[in-house]
């Protein structure tokens, strides 16, 4: 009796923590794995049919598309760490971490508090390079 009250306030609490489209597909397609893109706690992550090098790469080049300033880039066969900031002064975070060989994730953070459309433009723009 009590998992099951434990494993209800657990799913309370992410639902209450996720909004909108991203959050719906995220509790209705649980891990439901590559395409879904999903907005939680200011960050947006999607999972990519596509090695870490390829992503990297791609996101560079999103970057470069948006005249983005590349201020760190960090990477190795599993984790990638890239930072560029806005005109606007706002930070730009991208994190990609290896999955499996040929698939990764991809965390994309703006400002302090996360900025959805501005992160999605971004994600889209990475999508058209790969």
């Amino acid at each position: 009796m009590f998992k099951r009250w434990s494993r209800l306030a657990l799913f309370l609490a992410l639902a209450t923590q996720i909004s909108g489209c991203a959050g719906a597909a995220l509790l209705a397609g649980g891990a439901a794995g590559v395409g879904a893109v999903v907005w939680v706690k200011g960050k947006l992550e999607h999972q990519f049919s596509a090695p870490l090098p390829k992503v990297y790469t791609a996101t560079l080049a999103a970057l470069k598309q948006f005249e983005l300033p590349i201020q760190e880039k960090k990477k190795d066969q599993l984790v990638a760490k890239v930072q560029s900031q806005l005109a606007d002064g706002k930070r730009v975070w991208i994190d990609i971490h290896s999955l499996t060989e040929s698939s990764s994730k991809i965390t994309i953070r703006i400002g302090m508090f996360g900025d959805r459309s501005r992160s999605r433009r971004l994600l889209e723009a990475i999508r058209r390079h790969l």
